[in-house]
């Protein structure tokens, strides 16, 4: 993959000495984060390492006690989840969180609730990236497997029309040609200029496509550089990459 050119890319997300948890237990301890306009970037960790809680803070929906978080140039930790998600904040939960009872089409057009324009272009989109939604528009989510919830809830973000793609565990629980097919559906995002924010238990492959990673550590930023720095790193490699 081509490196990034950080350098010529202005600053998408800003976060500086975030801090929040639940309750009185405090997961993240002051997180400094960029993430530039363009980029893939991932976040790799143990569990617990306070990963979801930094995407959902992010998104709105898990409460910060300090800090900053700036969505180009502008901080929005006042600002409720939908305005975020009416500024191109979108998150993919992990566990894909689809709406069983739905089609799989219905589904699909929630993604598209705040958006005033028509959804088709943008279904026929989807539908292109995955063409078995196209095929069982019409069932029920729930009656998917696993990797189709998953499919279908990142077509439900990209409805939505995203500009910050926020991306948890993606692969979770998924066979590997379904998450080859996860991780190129990732790299066409990012070539149609979609921001991504990746986290990653499959620190591998998740590197292999990121301009720019980094490691928390119980709630702290431990490491910082590029993709190919990262793999590299020779602590990395031995708790994350099994080498």
């Amino acid at each position: 993959m081509t490196e990034f050119d950080v350098a010529a890319a202005p600053a998408m997300l800003d976060i500086h000495g975030l801090v929040g948890g639940y309750g009185r237990i405090e997961v993240l301890h002051g997180v400094d984060l960029t993430i530039r306009e363009g980029e893939i970037v991932t976040l790799i960790g143990a569990n617990g390492a306070g990963k979801t809680t930094l995407l959902r803070a992010i998104s709105g929906v898990q409460p910060v006690t300090g800090g900053l978080i700036a969505f180009e140039g502008e901080p929005i930790i006042a600002h409720p989840p939908h305005a975020r998600v009416a500024a191109g904040i979108i998150q993919v939960p992990e566990g894909r969180q689809v709406f069983r009872p739905m089609s799989v089409e219905d589904n699909l057009r929630l993604g598209a609730y705040r958006r005033r324009k028509a959804p088709e272009a943008d279904l026929e989109r989807v539908y292109a990236m995955f063409p078995i939604l196209r095929e069982k528009r019409h069932l029920a989510a729930g009656g998917l497997s696993g990797g189709q919830q998953q499919m279908l809830a990142i077509g439900r973000a990209i409805m939505g029309d995203p500009r910050l793609l926020l991306l948890d565990e993606p692969s979770m629980g998924l066979a590997p040609i379904i998450v080859a097919q996860i991780f190129d559906v990732i790299l066409k995002l990012k070539a149609t200029g979609i921001t991504i924010f990746l986290v990653e238990q499959n620190a591998n492959a998740a590197l292999a496509i990121s301009d720019r990673a980094y490691v928390l550590e119980t709630g702290r930023i431990a490491l910082s550089g590029t993709g190919r720095e990262i793999a590299a790193n020779a602590d990395v490699r031995k708790a994350y990459l099994g080498i």
